[in-house]
């Protein structure tokens, strides 16, 4: 028997695609899930399967501590700003002050773990170099990765201050079925000839399939050596753009892309940065041409986690739902 059986678990982002799988998978472990339902009517697949559905907003401060109080244990804190999803006003409301007061109520109501699903965004501009989690962070004007920054230390403050016992995770490209940004929208830009090969592809990408991840954050939430650790979650590598790029292309099949040598890419980013205030455009060049690789090696020996599902089989899957789902047509 899991020993999250029984448990009472708060999640938030319960109806995305992560927290989805995750409200799932800790059903199924026997926990008694409370999926966080932002928008009437999104949790409905997951009431169905007997899931909890607590209806709250993240930034309703009043309403997010009152639902601390309902006896929570645990809390995985999935729930994010991301581009395009609003302003950079909107990031520092969700991603920041949202989440330090959740971590907040999560102390007072004496939680037994506090996950929260960070990003390699984290790391900012390495280029080359390889990185691990003892890298120094530091704001990169990026308001994706530099809030996600501020909210890694506010809940360490807390946890400093408190003794709540929390664990971070900075996930890669999570990948997989019913993923939009990074398989239903690969599919789509390859298709329109769109997928973006800078500096021929050359550059390391950090994938993780969908149930690696729910296996880390699983992990997370009930080892006891997570307590007070950051992990960095992403599949054995390197791997690179082209590699993860071309299996998409590859079921089309097609060889169209838009290639963009990376000195021309960075003279865009250069030209063009101080009009788009939203985004780092030097990090997206920096994501596409650096040769750098992070590690996963952390959560291997403190939690002896290990990634299933290789590139290849992550991929198999990924085709298998797109076509059943009509996305991609049988040839």
């Amino acid at each position: 028997m899991s020993s999250l059986s029984g448990k009472r678990v708060l999640v938030t982002g319960a109806t995305g695609f992560i927290g989805g799988h995750l409200a799932r998978r800790l059903h199924q472990e026997g926990a008694h899930v409370l999926a966080l339902e932002r928008t009437p009517g999104k949790g409905e697949a997951l009431k169905e399967l007997g899931i909890e559905i607590v209806p709250g907003d993240i930034t309703d401060h009043p309403r997010m501590s009152e639902i601390m109080e309902q006896d929570v244990q645990i809390v995985m804190h999935i729930a994010a700003w991301v581009l395009g999803r609003g302003s950079a006003k909107d990031a520092e409301a969700i991603n920041v002050t949202a989440t330090r007061h959740l971590a907040q109520s999560a102390a007072a109501a004496g939680v037994e773990r506090f996950v929260y699903t960070s990003s390699i965004a984290v790391y900012g501009l390495f280029g080359d170099t390889d990185v691990d989690e003892s890298m120094p962070l530091k704001p990169f004007g990026d308001p994706y990765g530099d809030t996600k920054i501020q909210a890694e230390a506010a809940i360490r403050e807390i946890g400093q201050k408190t003794g709540l016992p929390y664990t971070i995770i900075r996930p890669g490209v999570t990948y997989g079925p019913q993923a939009y940004d990074w398989t239903v929208r690969m599919i789509e830009w390859a298709k329109a000839g769109k997928i973006p090969l800078i500096g021929g592809g050359k550059g390391t990408f950090y994938p993780i399939y969908i149930t690696d991840l729910i296996d880390l954050l699983v992990l997370c939430a009930e080892h006891p050596r997570a307590a007070g650790q950051i992990f960095n979650g992403l599949s054995d590598g390197p791997i690179t753009r082209a590699e993860f790029y071309g299996k998409y292309m590859k079921m089309i099949p097609t060889e169209r892309a838009k290639r963009i040598p990376c000195w021309v890419a960075k003279a865009l980013a250069a030209l063009l940065s101080p009009f788009f205030t939203s985004y780092n455009l030097h990090f997206l060049v920096d994501q596409n041409c650096g040769r750098g690789w992070i590690s996963n090696q952390k959560a291997k020996d403190y939690l002896g986690w290990e990634p299933q599902v290789s590139l290849d089989e992550g991929m198999e899957r990924c085709e298998e739902w797109l076509r059943s789902e009509g996305i991609l047509s049988y040839q």
